[in-house]
């Protein structure tokens, strides 16, 4: 029986004292990057001309965690916007809108599954694939690269490390991703994808096409994995096939607003680490069980008391 009681309460023990890992609560509540630029360059895509003008232009993603949820994974719904801030309508104010629905480990932070998009500008739902690191990079965060998705290519492109900071107490990782022109046009089909320059301007048939590249500093808390900071600098622009540049669609460059990387740390403090019942665990869990029952039930059984007895007499 001592051995049993022994070997159950390494097993309950074990996981708090060596196997530990830190996983999204579903009690985070709501989270939010708001990027602003003070003097944007956008293309007015509303407008049959096209103007670009230059105005303060936000770029924001707000992310919930919703219903099914288990142990290990938890759906999350993510809203991303850009906006000028600006006296125009408002139909031309907002630049773009996208909803993305998908479920994530809570460890990882990484799809499990394709994730439905829905874009409130133009076309029906659509599910993308392959979805690596965005708002959360894994727990327990390691020194080398990962995967970053990157919106608007649908896909993701590595975020190498740079090195470690403190915040708030806390161990910061900087992770950069570079993002070199890329024909969004050759990825996915899209409204905005393509354009016809004005004679003269594009290439032998006049075709334009949508290039992305974006450089992004991300600064993430190493226990939780989320992002806690975030900078990134956009050029996107209509391009020739080469890639050659002809007119601008966005340029922006900018970091969160002030307050919300506090707001984020903060969130990142309720992930604390929890013990993982690992499969040696479990195993001395039940051995333990069993052999506690097993002592018990030969020192209750008829009997056991007299042989003891007799054999402390003949000793």
């Amino acid at each position: 029986m001592g051995v049993g009681a022994a070997l159950f309460i390494a097993g309950l023990v074990a996981p708090r004292v060596v196997d530990q890992e830190a996983r999204l609560p579903l009690d985070i509540g709501e989270l939010t990057w708001t990027l602003l630029d003070e003097a944007a360059e956008s293309m007015v895509l509303a407008d049959p001309q096209r103007p670009v003008v230059t105005t303060p232009v936000v770029r924001q993603m707000h992310t919930t965690l919703e219903e099914p949820s288990t142990q290990d994974r938890v759906m999350v719904r993510v809203g991303t916007s850009q906006l000028r801030e600006s006296q125009q309508e408002e139909k031309d104010r907002l630049m773009s809108a996208q909803v993305w629905s998908y479920e994530v480990d809570r460890s990882t932070g990484a799809a499990t599954g394709p994730a439905v998009l829905s874009q409130q500008l133009a076309s029906p739902t659509t599910e993308v694939a392959g979805l690596g690191s965005w708002w959360k990079f894994p727990s327990e965060v390691e020194r080398r690269s990962y995967d970053a998705f990157d919106e608007t290519l649908r896909a993701s492109a590595p975020a190498e490390f740079q090195g470690a900071e403190q915040r708030d107490g806390r161990e910061v990782y900087h992770f950069r991703q570079v993002i070199e022109p890329t024909n969004v046009a050759q990825l996915y089909p899209g409204v905005f994808n393509t354009t016809d320059f004005p004679e003269g301007e594009g290439g032998e048939d006049g075709r334009g096409f949508l290039f992305h590249s974006a450089t992004r500093d991300y600064y993430v808390d190493q226990v939780s994995g989320l992002v806690v900071d975030l900078h990134e600098r956009i050029d996107d622009y209509y391009g020739t096939a080469d890639g050659a540049k002809r007119e601008q669609v966005l340029a922006f460059e900018g970091g969160l607003v002030e307050g919300q990387s506090e707001q984020l740390l903060a969130a990142a403090q309720k992930v604390a680490r929890q013990g993982h019942l690992g499969v040696w665990s479990w195993a001395g869990i039940v051995v333990g069980v069993v052999l506690m029952v097993v002592g018990a039930l030969g020192a209750l059984r008829p009997g056991a008391g007299g042989r003891r007895r007799r054999a402390e007499g003949a000793s």
